[in-house]
C-alpha cells in the first residue's frame, strides 16, 4: 500500500505541508507539541476517517480555519485519496476523485496502529481489545464485517426486547445471534491463533526472554464470550432468566476479550508500564506480521512517541523488531535517537524533524 506523499492543509497545527515518504522505515521527532502525533494522525485518517487521539473531528481543523484537506498518494497503485471535513458538514472523502465511504479506506490503505491508548493493551477493558482484534479481521475478512454488522444489529434487538418483556420476540433474536455470531467468533480464533504464532516468532527472532522474564510464562487465551463446552444456543437459552432480570444479553460473542496471564495472575496486576507498552507493541507488530505473511496484505506500521518508557535495552530489542519488517513504518519519538550506523539497519530509513517542517 505504501504512501508515497501526503499533503496537509489547516490541519491541527500545520498550515500547510507536504512530504514525501519512504516505503520502509520512516522517522518523527521533535519536542512535545511540535506536531508529531498531528503527523501521525493525519496519516491514520487515511486508514479510518477517524482520528486515534479524538472522537470530534472538528477538533482537528486549526484554529480559526473552517476545514481541513489531507490528500494522500498511494505509491504503487496510484490511486488518490482525499479527505475534507468542514465545521458544519460530514467528513468527505474521494478515492480517485469518487466518493466512498470512510469505511472503505480500512481495506484501501489498511493500517496498524499504536498509540498511546494500546500501549496498555493488557491492562484496557476486554471491549478495547475486542475493537482492535476485529479491525484487524476486517481488513482480510471479507465476510467479517458483515455478519459484525448483522451480529450487533440482533442484539440490539435482542436487549430492547428484554428491557421491554417480549419475551416472546427473544427466540427469533437468538437464531440471528447464533447465526452471525458463529462467523464472528470462528474468524476472532483463526487470526488470533495465527497472530499468538507469529507473536512466538518475534520473540525468538529478538530473543526477548533474556530480558524480560515475564515473557517465558506468559499465558494468552482467546476467550470467545461463554463457556468452550457449551454452544451459543445453549448458552442464550440457559442464561435466559439472568438476562431477564439484568435486561441485557450477558453472554455471546459482544463479550470476546483476548486474556493474559503469568503464573495464574491477571498480567495487569504484575506488569510494570514499560513492561506493558513492550509487550503491546509485540503484540501489534504480530497482528500487522500476520496480514501480511497469512494474507498478503501490507498494512502500515504507525507508533507513536516509541521511546518513552522504555529504557536503552528495550529500544533496541524493538529496533530489531523493525530491522526485520518489510512493511512501511512511521513512528515519532521527542529526540533523534538514530545514529548512522542504526539507521543504515533500518529499511530505506527517512527522518524528519518536525519543527524544521512547519
Amino acid at each position: 500500500m505504501p504512501l508515497s506523499k501526503i499533503s496537509l492543509r489547516n490541519f491541527r497545527c500545520f498550515e500547510s505541508l507536504e512530504l514525501s515518504l519512504s516505503p520502509g522505515v520512516n522517522f518523527f521527532y521533535g519536542s512535545n507539541g511540535s506536531g508529531k502525533t498531528s503527523l501521525l494522525e493525519s496519516i491514520y485518517l487515511f486508514s479510518s476517517g477517524k482520528s486515534f487521539k479524538s472522537t470530534n473531528l472538528i477538533s482537528l481543523i486549526k484554529h480559526n480555519n473552517k476545514k481541513f484537506s489531507l490528500k494522500g498518494y498511494d505509491g504503487t497503485k496510484g490511486d488518490v485519496v482525499e479527505i475534507e471535513k468542514m465545521i458544519d458538514k460530514p467528513i468527505s472523502v474521494l478515492l480517485n476523485n469518487k466518493k466512498i465511504a470512510s469505511n472503505v479506506l480500512l481495506k484501501k490503505f489498511p493500517c496498524t496502529p499504536i498509540h498511546n491508548n494500546t500501549f496498555s493493551f493488557a491492562s484496557a477493558p476486554p471491549d478495547f481489545r475486542r475493537k482492535l482484534l476485529d479491525r484487524s479481521v476486517a481488513i482480510c475478512e471479507e465476510l467479517f464485517i458483515i455478519n459484525w454488522f448483522a451480529y450487533y444489529k440482533a442484539l440490539k434487538q435482542r436487549n430492547s426486547t428484554l428491557k421491554n418483556n417480549c419475551i416472546s420476540d427473544i427466540y427469533a433474536w437468538n437464531s440471528q445471534l447464533v447465526k452471525h455470531g458463529f462467523v464472528l467468533t470462528e474468524s476472532r480464533k483463526l487470526f488470533f491463533e495465527k497472530t499468538l504464532n507469529n507473536f512466538k516468532i518475534i520473540l525468538n527472532l529478538i530473543d526477548a526472554v533474556n530480558v524480560f522474564d515475564f515473557l517465558g510464562h506468559i499465558d494468552i487465551s482467546f476467550y470467545q464470550g461463554w463457556d468452550n463446552n457449551k454452544t451459543l444456543l445453549e448458552i442464550l437459552e440457559d442464561n435466559l432468566d439472568n438476562d431477564k432480570r439484568r435486561k441485557t444479553t450477558l453472554l455471546g460473542p459482544h463479550k470476546a476479550d483476548i486474556k493474559f496471564f503469568i503464573n495464574n495472575i491477571d498480567a495487569k496486576q504484575i506488569l510494570s508500564r514499560g513492561e506493558q507498552k513492550f509487550f503491546s507493541i509485540l503484540w501489534s507488530c504480530a497482528q500487522n506480521e500476520v496480514l501480511k505473511n497469512e494474507y498478503n496484505i501490507d498494512p502500515l506500521l504507525i507508533i507513536d512517541d516509541v521511546k518513552s518508557e522504555l529504557d536503552e535495552t528495550v529500544f533496541n530489542l524493538l529496533l530489531e523488531i523493525l530491522t526485520h519488517s518489510k512493511n512501511q513504518i512511521i513512528f515519532s519519538c521527542i529526540e533523534n535517537v538514530f545514529s548512522s550506523k542504526m539507521a543504515d539497519r533500518l529499511n530505506q530509513f527517512k527522518m524528519f524533524h518536525v519543527e524544521q517542517l512547519r
